[in-house]
């Protein structure tokens, strides 16, 4: 019973977090199980975000350009792209940049 506990409460703060456990854990790859948005709404939403950074401060020396952006979110695994976002609440940077 304690394990079937401890695994729920696992669960609950991989969905809430999406951050990986420990390696021994069954949900060790947690961000891609219980996500509540897709591949494609994260990629949409980082884009989005970095279409609105652009928009008043891009330096062609030093910045790519969105479409350059977009094709690197691609080659990106989902970890990566959970990690790109670096936001506590991924459903909320979701919805704001949707």
């Amino acid at each position: 019973m304690a394990a079937m506990q401890a695994e729920y409460e696992a669960s609950i703060l991989c969905h809430s977090t999406l951050c990986p456990l420990s390696p021994t854990s069954r949900l060790s790859t947690c961000y891609t199980e219980y996500m509540t948005f897709n591949r494609s709404q994260l990629i949409d939403a980082l884009y989005r975000e970095y279409e609105f950074l652009c928009h008043d401060d891009f330096d062609p020396d030093v910045d790519c350009t969105p479409y350059e952006y977009l094709t690197m979110l691609n080659t990106l695994s989902d970890a990566e792209l959970v990690a790109e976002a670096s936001d506590d609440d991924i459903d909320e940077f979701i919805a704001a940049w949707s």
